[in-house]
């Protein structure tokens, strides 16, 4: 008795709540309800730099069909698992859900759902996912206003073409070329079947992972078509003996699903939009990735080995316009369908080398030059612990005095620390703060402000591919950092401007000299030292490897006059060692991955060098000072690039230039002052012959 009184106390709260429910969706709501259901026949997509379409923005596969496209076999399922009474409610039905609560509370009952299809519909495309009190009377007042908008045949249409069917298809129509390899017309009784069935529980019932499960729905859904009358017994018989007939799965993931994952957070944390808004919007979006570029470097990754071990290292690629910090490709491991992790932008690890640019670049701002002489020696250096560090390089040897340029060829780790050292650990970490590396940790008992992570690059929490190929925007780029970007605009989906974007300005963070001299030196670590696996045939490049301790990470970061790219290879558990049984890898791995990809999205590009800024001088420099001397003073000189007011003259070389650059026959002063007189024709030859006599110390 007690029982009923329940049963009873509950239904006339539902019927009153659904009065009200009415009322107020009548008043207030239909306008901006139809708009939002109309928008559900929109998907946005993503184009590239050039207009190509690359996907969806939301990683499912999704192809809109008019209600008439769609098999009668399959409406009829539909309505007989989901809600029998479609055509006889109001958008609620109040018996099911009568029914609903009985089951709940009745001992031994099970719970069951009451949802119609037209509240499932609202909570598809207008409301949150989760199972709220609240939320679940707001998809009765949604329903009941649909109802009162729609027609039956449009709510089944827009039902159907929004219902998730596993496997990332979005509508039966992508079901249906999914799973049969047909059109959702040509659907038979128990393919129907089939994907009437998998709707209750996407994951549960697929039909790849779960077979024997998945048949077992089908047939109910069969047994619930016979019950209705949908069917005749016979051809329940007949359709609960067929096999699930599905093709064979293959999993193929799209071009670009690394950018799409970027893409959908990156509009969402930092742009302001919301995860509806995108889903249903139909906006066009238009990007900074080059899909040639985004098609070659996710081919590049899968060419990457298959080691000895359980566990196989994971990569990443990003490749930057350097002028503009447009996001070109961007891949976030070997294989998106395997692990769609994106490294690229959601790893944190140790550079290693590929951070002594940054070092080497503060010493050029501080007056050292690429021909400053530094002894490559054992070191010991007393830590604020009170321990004793003492670096090593990685060949266990030393060079005793060799140039900056030799040092950053070679990854020489004995002089990385001792420009750390002399130039002070606040001004290096501020330095390269401003170049771009923002992740450097200065607090707690463990953080970066030591010799060890600044000079060889072992930072307590690491970069991410992005992060260090955005910094090296700084040498590329002319000594101006630039932010990456990847949106260039987007439209609406009846092309109307959205917003807009622009890439954000370059800022100065080095000397266009600095800069210039660091490419011609990382030009020659491609050249002559550890990168020279990333050699480009006859186009210039420029980079430098990183390699962290026990092979732990793998680095190449380079550019050429266009391009900007880096490559990272590591396993997922950083203090996994890359040591197998086939090689050890390392920067030289990495070097090679990027060679191979950047000369071919570079063959189309005509054949330039590195321009070269105002204020360059090169000189001959004399090997055993570092200082610049006439190149007749010393046989052994050699050529070497540098700012032209950091210029380590020696004193002939100053007195060389000073006859070299005397006034000739009718140039005139610089300067404000009065004008000099003209000098005769034969006068420079005459003060250079004079000089050439002459013997001094240098």
């Amino acid at each position: 008795m007690k029982r009923n009184k329940n049963f009873s106390f509950y239904l006339l709260i539902f019927i009153c709540l659904v009065a009200v429910g009415f009322l107020f969706s009548t008043l207030t709501l239909s306008k901006d309800l139809r708009s939002k259901l109309e928008n559900m026949r929109f998907v946005s997509k993503v184009y590239d730099r050039q207009g190509k379409l690359i996907g969806n923005l939301f990683s499912h596969r999704r192809i809109w069909v008019s209600s008439q496209n769609i098999s009668p076999y399959l409406k009829k399922a539909v309505i007989a698992t989901e809600d029998m009474r479609f055509y006889r409610h109001f958008g609620v039905d109040p018996i099911g859900i009568a029914r609903a609560v009985y089951q709940s509370l009745r001992p031994g009952g099970s719970k069951q759902g009451g949802s119609t299809i037209t509240q499932q519909l609202a909570k598809i495309s207008l409301l949150s996912l989760d199972r709220t009190f609240s939320r679940k009377f707001k998809d009765m007042f949604y329903a009941l206003l649909i109802e009162r908008t729609y027609t039956k045949e449009e709510i089944l249409e827009l039902y159907l073409n929004s219902i998730n069917l596993a496997h990332g298809n979005i509508g039966v129509e992508a079901a249906a070329r999914y799973y049969f390899g047909k059109s959702a017309s040509t659907l038979n009784l128990e393919e129907s079947a089939l994907l009437a069935g998998i709707i209750r529980s996407p994951e549960n019932y697929s039909p790849f992972k779960h077979p024997d499960t998945a048949k077992g729905r089908r047939n109910l859904v069969l047994k619930k078509l016979m019950e209705q009358e949908y069917i005749t017994e016979a051809q329940y018989k007949t359709a609960v003996t067929k096999d699930l007939g599905v093709v064979p799965w293959q999993e193929v993931t799209s071009v670009g699903a690394y950018v799409l994952d970027y893409l959908r957070d990156l509009l969402i944390k930092e742009e302001g939009f919301s995860e509806e808004e995108l889903l249903w919007s139909g906006y066009r979006i238009y990007t900074t990735i080059d899909l040639n570029y985004q098609q070659e470097a996710e081919r590049i990754m899968k060419t990457l080995p298959h080691y000895s071990g359980e566990v196989q290292p994971e990569a990443a690629l990003i490749t930057l316009d350097p002028t503009t910090g447009g996001i070109l490709a961007m891949t976030g491991g070997r294989d998106y369908t395997t692990s769609p992790l994106n490294r690229s932008v959601k790893a944190y690890r140790q550079p290693g080398s590929a951070l002594k640019p940054f070092i080497y670049a503060t010493a050029l701002e501080k007056n050292y030059t690429a021909a400053s002489i530094l002894e490559d020696r054992p070191l010991t250096i007393p830590l604020e612990n009170g321990k004793v560090w003492s670096p090593e390089n990685n060949n266990h040897e030393f060079k005793g005095k060799i140039t900056l340029r030799q040092a950053l060829r070679e990854s020489v780790n004995t002089i990385a620390v001792q420009l750390v050292e002399a130039i002070g650990i606040p001004i290096i970490a501020q330095q390269m703060e401003r170049m771009g590396i923002k992740s450097l940790v200065k607090e707690g008992q463990v953080n970066d402000l030591t010799y060890a992570p600044l000079a060889l690059g072992g930072l307590t929490k690491g970069v991410t591919p992005l992060e260090l190929t955005a910094a090296y925007t700084s040498f590329a780029n002319h000594g101006n950092y630039v932010k990456p970007s990847a949106l260039i605009k987007i439209l609406d989906h009846q092309g109307t401007v959205k917003k807009e974007f622009r890439p954000e300005k370059g800022k100065p963070v080095i000397s266009p000299q600095t800069a210039y001299i660091m490419t011609k030196l990382m030009q020659d670590v491609v050249e002559n030292g550890t990168g020279w696996r990333a050699q480009l045939p006859k186009r210039p490049a420029a980079g430098k490897t990183g390699t962290t301790t026990d092979y732990t990470n793998a680095w190449f970061v380079g550019y050429t006059p266009e391009l900007l790219t880096t490559v990272w290879i590591g396993n997922d558990r950083q203090e996994k060692s890359m040591r197998y049984k086939e090689g050890i890898i390392g920067g030289g791995t990495a070097a090679a991955l990027w060679g191979n990809y950047m000369e071919r999205i570079t063959s189309h590009l005509p054949i330039q060098d590195f321009p070269e800024p105002a204020g360059i001088v090169w000189a001959n420099v004399d090997p055993e000072t570092g200082h610049a001397i006439p190149a007749w003073v010393n046989k052994n000189s050699y050529k070497e690039v540098f700012a032209e007011n950091k210029i380590p003259e020696s004193a002939s070389y100053k007195i060389w230039r000073w006859f070299s650059s005397w006034p000739k026959k009718g140039k005139k002063e610089k300067s404000p002052a009065p004008e000099s007189e003209d000098f005769p024709d034969n006068t420079e030859n005459n003060r250079i012959e004079q000089f050439e006599t002459l013997n001094f110390n240098y």
